[in-house]
C-alpha cells in the first residue's frame, strides 16, 4: 500500500502519462463503437439481445427444396434448380436480411450525431419522401421511425449497412452459424 509521502514524491510527467494514457484508453473504446456512415451521420453501436437476434434469424425457415422421384437413384431428390424454389429463396432471403437489419439498427444502435441539415428521424420531410414512392408507413412509432430512416436517409449504401451490421454483430456476440444451434430452441422459446 502507497503512503502519503511516495503520493508526493510521484514524478509529474510519470503521472500524466499514466493519466493520458488511461484517458488515450477510455477514448479509443469509446470511438471503437463509433459508426461512421457516409452521410456524416453518427451512430453508437451497442450490443443487441441476442436472444432476439436469434428468434429473428430463426422466425422464418429457408424453404425446403421440392423433390422428385429420380429412377437412376431409386429415391426422392431434391431439385434446387427449380425455378419456384429459387425465387423463394430469393423472397427468404430479403426477408431474413431487412428482419436482420431492422434488428440490428433498433436495438444496436443509437443516433450520436449528424450534420446540421440532415433531417433527423422525428422531421417529418424525409417521411413524406418515402409515403411519396409508396412504401408504408408506422409513423406513430418512434422505433419504426429510427430504423426506417436510418436505412432511408442516414445509411444509404451497403457499405453503411455492412458497418452498423458487422459492428452491433461483433459487439451482441451472435454469429450467422448460431441459427443452427438456435433451430433446436423448443418452438415456445
Amino acid at each position: 500500500m502507497t503512503n502519503e509521502n511516495e503520493l508526493l514524491n510521484i514524478d509529474p510527467l510519470k503521472a500524466d502519462r499514466i493519466i493520458a494514457k488511461a484517458i488515450d484508453e477510455t477514448r479509443k473504446e469509446a470511438d471503437d463503437n463509433l459508426i461512421r456512415l457516409s452521410t456524416g451521420v453518427v451512430l453508437k453501436a451497442k450490443q443487441a439481445n441476442p436472444s432476439t437476434l436469434i428468434r429473428v434469424m430463426t422466425m422464418n425457415k429457408r424453404p425446403q427444396p421440392p423433390t422428385y422421384l429420380s429412377k437412376e437413384m431409386g429415391r426422392e431428390m431434391e431439385n434446387t434448380n427449380d425455378p419456384d424454389y429459387i425465387d423463394r429463396v430469393r423472397a427468404w432471403q430479403m426477408d431474413y436480411s431487412n428482419g436482420m437489419l431492422n434488428v440490428l439498427i433498433g436495438l444496436g444502435t443509437e443516433l450520436v450525431s449528424k450534420p446540421e441539415k440532415l433531417q433527423g428521424p422525428g422531421d417529418k420531410g424525409w417521411l413524406k419522401d418515402y409515403e411519396a414512392i409508396g412504401l408504408p408507413t408506422i409513423s406513430d412509432s418512434d422505433s419504426w421511425l429510427y430504423i426506417t430512416w436510418v436505412m432511408f436517409v442516414a445509411a444509404p449504401t451497403d457499405k453503411d449497412l455492412n458497418l452498423i451490421s458487422g459492428k452491433v454483430k461483433e459487439l451482441s456476440g451472435t454469429k450467422e452459424a448460431d441459427v443452427q444451434n438456435a433451430e433446436t430452441f423448443p418452438p415456445g422459446n
